[in-house]
């Protein structure tokens, strides 16, 4: 066979090969169809709780007036103060309202006092615990109100004491309270379907 023979073969075969593998990738596209979704995902807000407003709401058997509640001037700590508690049972209640002032839903962990200073050991704090049970999620600009109080504790008879200048005796009580809180991570489940 002369060698042009050879040559138009192999370039026949080599035509008709390209012409093959082009008609079955056209067909293949033609009963195939993909969703490609691409971009770039940015995480932003921010993340803050705090105290907004304190207040003292009833008190019995305590100096009305320098019981108090206050918030820190970064809105983080609120200083809570019952002055001269007179007699077991005595106490006050008081009001708190929280915000979340960031843009991330927060949860709250805990309200926890700390740096309790005068008689401590003999005073009761109560409903502290009511927000992590009844409204444990906060949304963004979403807020809640806590109660609660603090008495002297009736099983203790006496209280360490100082005096007060006049020759009487007072029981005063502080601590502050803290927000622990965490970011609300429930997942968004959404709705999946398909109609025709």
């Amino acid at each position: 066979m002369s060698k042009t023979k050879k040559e138009g073969k192999k370039r026949y075969f080599l035509v008709v090969l390209i012409a093959a593998l082009l008609a079955l990738a056209i067909g293949y596209a033609a009963f195939t169809d993909a969703l490609t979704i691409s971009g770039t995902a940015n995480a932003r807000g921010s993340f803050d709780v705090e105290f907004t407003s304190a207040s003292v709401v009833s008190a019995v058997g305590v100096d009305l007036t320098n019981t108090t509640a206050s918030i820190s001037n970064d809105k983080n700590t609120l200083t809570v103060s019952c002055k001269d508690l007179a007699y077991p049972g005595a106490g006050a209640q008081f009001q708190a309202v929280i915000k979340n002032v960031g843009t991330i839903p927060a949860k709250i962990k805990s309200i926890t006092p700390t740096n309790i200073s005068g008689n401590g050991n003999a005073i009761v704090i109560s409903g502290l615990d009511a927000i992590t049970t009844n409204h444990p999620t906060l949304q963004a600009n979403g807020t809640c109100t806590i109660d609660f109080t603090v008495t002297w504790n009736p099983n203790v008879e006496t209280l360490d004491t100082t005096k007060d200048g006049e020759g009487g005796s007072v029981a005063d009580c502080s601590f502050t309270l803290e927000i622990e809180y965490e970011q609300d991570t429930t997942a968004f489940t959404g709705t999946t379907g398909h109609t025709d």
